[in-house]
Formats: C-alpha cells, structure tokens, sequence
C-alpha cells in the first residue's frame, strides 16, 4: 500500500507540474511573445550595457589608471580549446607544451580586452572574439599540411579540431568575459573592479 501511495503521490506531481505548465502557456502567453519578440542577443546587448555603464563610472574617475598590460595567453576561459585538441591529439600537447600554437591570437584579443572601450563596448568585444575564432580557424588551415604529418592526422582532422577549439574559445569568452565580473579575463581588465552597488549616473555614456 505504501508503494501504491508512492506512486499516487508520484503521479499527482507529475500531472501538476504538466498542469501549471498549460496554465503558464495560456495566462503567461502574452509574455512569452514578448520575450520571442526581442531576440535574445538584444536581451543580452541590454543587460551588457549596465555593466558597460558601471565600467564608465571607473574609466571615469580620476583617481583611477589603467594598469600596464599584462596577458596570460590563452589560460582562463580561453584554455577550453586547448584541452579538447590535446585530448582529439595526445602528441600535440608534448609537441607544443603549455604554449598553443594560436598563442598570439589569445595575446592580440586580451589586449583588446585589456582596455575594455566602454562605447560601443557590446559591439567591440563581440567583434574581439569574433577575430579571435577567425584566428584559431585561420591558424589551423595554415598549419594543417605540417601538422597532419607529424600528428598522424588528416587535414581534414586537423582544420575540424582547430575549428572546435575556436569555437569553443568563442563561447568560453562570450559568457566569461563579460565586463564587471571577478574574472582576470573580463572586458576592461586593465581597470580596477567594478562598483556592485549605486545608482548609476544619467550622464554616463556607452553609445556615440
């Protein structure tokens, strides 16, 4: 009887959660249109732009520097790509060690990040990640013929992983280097934290 309970109660958990599901499809409909009506990467653009905002207030304060560059090549979020390949290819790792061949791509991108311009910040970090796949892409098809002898690999083998290790890196940096985050790699870096609380003033400007 216990287990005839058990699955009774089982079943009613089951037909509640479907029916509060159909009712939040019908009342909540309205709502729903509204989200699918604003894609989600003018969402995320929206949400950007208060952090952007809050970076703003510290470029702008005068007792505030950008710190001197520094990098740490492609660790943090970035090193994603780098495992998957060493996984796909064991001999890559011992051939290249801790420096990936793409090295300069993670280099050229924290610069930019490093800075971190607040106007039209959304639109220059996509675009930094943007070039920093294309170069993890770029790099794979230029070294494809050398490296499929040495790693015992098609070229066709060789260009995929690096196109996964790019895209991989792309999302890994997308979600990550967000401005106004904890992260070493976050946009803007170069600049002390951000201030979690405050209203933020009517005059900061992250749009030309």
């Amino acid at each position: 009887m216990f287990r005839h309970q058990l699955a009774l109660g089982s079943n009613f958990g089951i037909s509640m959660k479907i029916l509060l599901l159909v009712i939040l499809l019908f009342v909540g409909g309205g709502l729903v249109n509204s989200v699918c009506a604003e894609s989600l990467e003018e969402i995320e653009k929206r949400l950007e732009e208060i952090s952007l905002k809050r970076l703003a207030q510290v470029q702008a304060d005068p007792n505030q520097k950008l710190a001197p560059f520094v990098t740490d090549g492609c660790s943090g979020g970035m090193s994603e790509g780098w495992q998957y390949v060493a996984v796909v290819f064991p001999s890559f790792d011992a051939k290249f060690g801790d420096r990936p061949p793409w090295e300069r791509c993670c280099v050229e991108h924290d610069r930019i990040y490093w800075r971190g311009e607040v106007i039209d910040g959304y639109t220059k970090r996509k675009k930094a990640d943007e070039m920093l796949k294309k170069c993890v892409r770029d790099g794979g098809k230029a070294m494809s013929e050398e490296l499929s002898e040495e790693l015992d690999a098609s070229v066709e083998q060789i260009e995929s992983a690096f196109a996964v290790a790019a895209e991989l890196m792309y999302k890994a940096v997308r979600v990550g280097g967000k401005p106004c985050t904890i992260f070493s790699w976050r946009w803007g870096y170069g600049w002390s934290l951000c201030p979690v609380f405050g209203r933020l003033p009517d005059d900061v400007q992250t749009v030309e």
